[in-house]
């Protein structure tokens, strides 16, 4: 199965979450929510390239972020659903029910977490330049590619500008101007 198929089916199922979102079938939506959720991860898990992944972070969280204020609804209308009226219920009873409820919201929660903390970098690698054996023509090229406009913005004005890309591929390294 490709990521289109998993970003195409996530998509679906959004569709599908907003519309019951919409209509105010919150409990319907919430469940939606949380399998294009599950969807969107595997895109993202999947997907190579670093410029497709970006918006599909950035539509994961606006979703998390929809789906946990759901969540936190639906919560707070359980609790006054269990508030017994003539005061007769097993409140132990309910308190229960809800533990349950709320443990397992929160094991899917962190699972969520977990799968979007896997999909991005958090730790700067303590890679030097000396570190790498040999290859100065491409580390050369690298740093004149990456390095130097974040340094010296001043040298690429006017017609010069710095690299649009670079190939890398195996031990050699083939600049591409775009």
């Amino acid at each position: 199965m490709s990521n289109v198929d998993f970003l195409g089916k996530a998509i679906e199922i959004v569709k599908q979450a907003t519309e019951k979102d919409n209509n105010k079938e919150y409990e319907a939506a919430y469940k939606l929510y949380s399998n294009a959720l599950e969807y969107f991860l595997t895109a993202m898990k999947y997907e190579k390239n670093e410029r497709l992944k970006e918006p599909i972070r950035r539509k994961f969280t606006e979703y998390l972020e929809r789906a946990e204020q759901l969540k936190e609804y639906l919560q707070k209308q359980n609790k006054k659903k269990a508030v017994p009226v003539g005061g007769g219920g097993n409140k132990k009873g309910n308190k229960d029910d809800d533990n349950d409820d709320d443990d397992k919201d929160d094991s899917e929660k962190k699972k969520l977490r977990a799968g979007l903390e896997g999909a991005i970098l958090t730790e700067k690698p303590n890679v030097r330049w000396d570190d790498i054996a040999g290859l100065d023509g491409a580390k050369e090229s690298l740093k004149e590619a990456v390095i130097l406009p974040i340094k010296f913005p001043s040298l690429f004005t006017g017609k010069r500008t710095p690299w649009k890309g670079i190939l890398l591929y195996g031990v050699s390294i083939t600049i591409i101007s775009i």
